[in-house]
């Protein structure tokens, strides 16, 4: 029988229209499954490779990240997880994460509350919103997302934080540092920190030094010992020796921490990511400067972009080097470990330098170049 040779043309286009469509259909399939990333989050892959469970705070296209090493999972579908983050305990959202075997949250930043958010926010909320935590600590920033991973051992309680406060005194009055051996395993545990020394009266810092150490201990010892240098070679501009004024001083202790190297160095998103919490800082072939959050908050004048272009200065680099590709940008945290108040009031100075006794005798403290132990027995064993 003859075939109509319409019929044949008929067949054929619906031959071809029907591979087209089965092969555009595998093509929006591979690109679902395969693509490389979300549009604005920069290198956050490479941040999350070999990272465990990662839980997604947001939307579905988070989730369909496919770093190495690493399964991304939706927030809801860990049990507990999504009631942490609608409440303010961070404490209980650590707790949920530690428990449910989470490394680290990704926060969608798109759409995400403008300005600075309260305090009693929902985390869920304060994550967007690239905030500092206690609990968390930021890892990398980028215009869609954030990730953050719990700052496992790096919040200190009580009795540690008291000797801390107790050693940094101690050594600033002339003590013989102690042993590292002499510390609680959580402060003399290895870690890459900085510490700084801070040296205050009332409200006014008087001197302060920070210095990296392979532990907190370490890290202690060495930015104590620098201050009271400092301090004695500044003895005529700081007012007399530190022996004479430091019952006078409060000794703060603080741990000076990465919070989020950032994916982006448009002004706007650099503006974006800081809070008045944090301070500018930079990483340039293994030297890093930065400024203290108040400082960074003079300096910029309410910007962070300024207060980079200050911090460029002062560190002899051209200006515009916040969109150098080999200058890293990154938040500083100055997160207050121990405090340890004065001992008495600044009127108990006089002319000189001399201290006016006291009505009660001072607490005893150990002669200078003798060692002490890091806190009394019955506060620390």
């Amino acid at each position: 029988m003859k075939q109509d040779p319409a019929g044949r043309t008929r067949t054929w286009a619906f031959g071809v229209l029907g591979v087209l469509a089965v092969g555009a259909l595998i093509a929006v399939i591979a690109y679902l499954l395969w693509r490389p990333g979300v549009e604005g989050t920069g290198d956050l892959v490479r941040f999350l490779e070999d990272r465990g469970r990662v839980a997604v705070v947001g939307t579905d296209d988070l989730a369909r990240l496919r770093p190495e090493g690493t399964t991304m999972v939706r927030a809801s579908e860990v049990p507990g997880l999504d009631a942490a983050l609608g409440g303010t305990d961070e404490a209980e959202l650590a707790r949920v994460l530690s428990e449910s075997g989470i490394e680290g949250l990704v926060a969608d930043g798109r759409g995400a509350p403008q300005g600075e958010v309260e305090a009693t926010a929902p985390l869920r909320d304060r994550l967007r919103a690239y905030d500092s935590f206690e609990q968390l600590q930021a890892v990398y920033l980028a215009p869609s997302a954030a990730f953050y991973v719990p700052r496992t051992g790096l919040v200190l309680h009580a009795p540690h934080d008291f000797a801390l406060a107790y050693v940094a005194r101690a050594i600033l009055g002339g003590a013989r540092p102690p042993r590292v051996q002499s510390f609680p395993e959580p402060l003399r545990r290895i870690r890459n920190v900085e510490v700084m020394v801070m040296l205050k009266d009332g409200e006014r810092p008087r001197l302060w030094r920070s210095a990296r150490g392979s532990s907190i201990a370490r890290a202690l010892l060495t930015a104590s010992i620098v201050a009271r240098q400092r301090w004695s070679e500044r003895e005529a501009a700081m007012g007399g020796p530190l022996d004479a004024q430091l019952r006078t001083l409060d000794v703060e202790v603080y741990l000076l921490d990465e919070d989020g190297s950032l994916g982006s160095r448009a002004p706007a998103f650099v503006e974006r990511a800081f809070t008045p919490e944090h301070g500018v800082a930079f990483d340039h072939l293994g030297t890093w400067r930065y400024l203290l959050p108040d400082a960074t908050r003079e300096r910029g004048e309410g910007s962070a972009v300024r207060a980079y272009d200050a911090l460029f200065e002062d560190s002899d680099m051209e200006p515009g080097s916040i969109a150098r590709e080999d200058v890293r940008l990154y938040r500083l945290l100055a997160r207050l470990l121990a405090r340890s108040p004065a001992t008495a009031p600044r009127s108990a100075l006089v002319p000189g330098s001399a201290l006016v006794p006291s009505p009660s005798p001072p607490p005893a403290r150990p002669a200078a170049g003798a060692e002490f132990p890091v806190a009394p027995a019955p506060i620390l064993p």
